[in-house]
């Protein structure tokens, strides 16, 4: 499906300043399915959104619609090694990632847009070699450079590129230099036990890539049709807030008013919203930060929330939350949870009913899913000791857990 020319942005940058310009297409207002690409923050209108003066370090004018589309610091260092050594600016982040970002935007410099491309046919054990290469610094081959390109882009801290399986986009994981454990069996472990908590997670897998080491694989969810060429538009927590993920700002109370507003299904989002804060709680997830929710369009100005991503036990015990439950406190608690009840569309007494349920899964079944992901012993031990002071910390007694 090619692509089709929507907005048009302008950005002026003065000296530490930037500002700028976003409108919409007077044609694409004019399509019957014309959507808005925020539609709390940058809906469908004639008139020019104005996007006042911002200082560079704090992320410039590009509203945060669009900085959902730029890669975080891996994809920041691919493009920096593509570039010979040098930080890509802004406009070369949007440009150089149009294949592999998640949603369905795409960037370019004029109203021809970028063709769709198939999905590429790349052999995993190379794409770790590249990503192992990168990470030491080492002389990268072309044909691995290709790979590492394409898909390297994409957004978060940890290595990761894009695979194709059985006619499918998949994102894969790798291990980071410096990793004491091994995270891609570890965040298969939580997915896994995610789905047992009535948690939408999306199909993933490990996969063995040579030195002892796997791979994570999880299939897109943004991706769908022949070949996975048609994308569905995705808006993290932080761009429907309208709050920078990197802050300390916003809740999951927020998040939900925003579910409230914009789900085709608002009961059964609000109800799993819950279920993944109590989940994040129990296993010790404490990077659920707004970059770490989101949801899809399904048309128009509807949205679902989108499938569960980033679910890691940190292993750290630290008692707060990156996102915090009521806007009031970063504390990781289930009595807070559970008093949070009705802006979820629930009873104290349902709420509590999921916290014994999801523990009981958490605490009962956690070392099922270790045997199954074969997990090493040494890491079992650290994962046990864990849960039971995330127990203690998180108040779980108190629910009967």
């Amino acid at each position: 499906m090619a692509p089709v020319t929507a907005a048009l942005l302008k950005l002026e940058r003065n000296n530490l300043q930037e500002s700028g310009h976003f409108a919409y297409g007077l044609g694409y207002l004019e399509r019957p399915g014309a959507m808005a690409l925020n539609p709390l923050h940058l809906p469908l209108q004639r008139d020019t959104f104005r996007l006042p003066p911002r200082l560079l370090r704090e992320g410039g004018a590009l509203p945060l619609t669009l900085r959902d589309a730029l890669p975080d610091a891996w994809g920041q260092r691919v493009l920096a090694h593509e570039l010979g050594g040098r930080l890509p600016s802004q406009r070369e982040q949007l440009l150089l990632t149009n294949e592999d970002r998640v949603g369905a935007m795409v960037f370019s410099e004029s109203r021809e847009m970028p063709l769709p491309v198939d999905l590429p046919h790349d052999d995993l054990a190379q794409l770790a070699e590249a990503v192992r290469r990168l990470q030491y610094d080492m002389d990268i081959p072309k044909p691995l450079k290709r790979l590492l390109l394409r898909g390297g882009s994409l957004g978060g801290a940890r290595p990761k590129a894009s695979f194709a399986h059985e006619g499918a986009l998949w994102l894969a994981k790798f291990p980071a230099v410096g990793d004491p454990l091994d995270v891609q069996t570890l965040e298969a472990l939580a997915l896994g036990l995610a789905a047992n908590c009535g948690i939408r997670v999306p199909q993933c897998m490990t996969l063995p890539i040579g030195r002892g080491e796997t791979a994570f694989l999880s299939r897109r969810f943004d991706r769908f049709g022949d070949n996975a060429r048609q994308r569905q538009h995705f808006l993290s927590a932080g761009a429907l807030l309208d709050i920078p993920y990197e802050s300390s700002d916003g809740s999951y109370l927020d998040f939900a008013r925003v579910i409230r507003r914009l789900s085709v299904q608002p009961k059964a989002d609000l109800v799993e919203l819950f279920r993944r804060l109590v989940f994040n709680l129990l296993i010790d997830n404490t990077d659920d930060h707004l970059k770490n929710h989101g949801m899809l369009c399904v048309g128009g100005d509807r949205y679902v929330l989108s499938p569960a991503f980033d679910l890691v036990p940190q292993l750290t015990n630290l008692g707060y939350q990156m996102l915090s439950i009521d806007g009031t406190t970063q504390e990781s608690s289930l009595e807070l949870a559970v008093s949070a009840a009705p802006h979820f569309d629930l009873s104290q007494d349902e709420a509590g009913a999921i916290v014994k349920e999801l523990a009981g899964v958490v605490y009962g079944q956690w070392w099922l899913h270790a045997k199954v992901q074969d997990v090493p012993e040494v890491l079992r031990k650290r994962l046990q000791a864990c849960f039971e002071r995330q127990k203690e910390i998180i108040g779980a007694a108190q629910f009967g857990c």
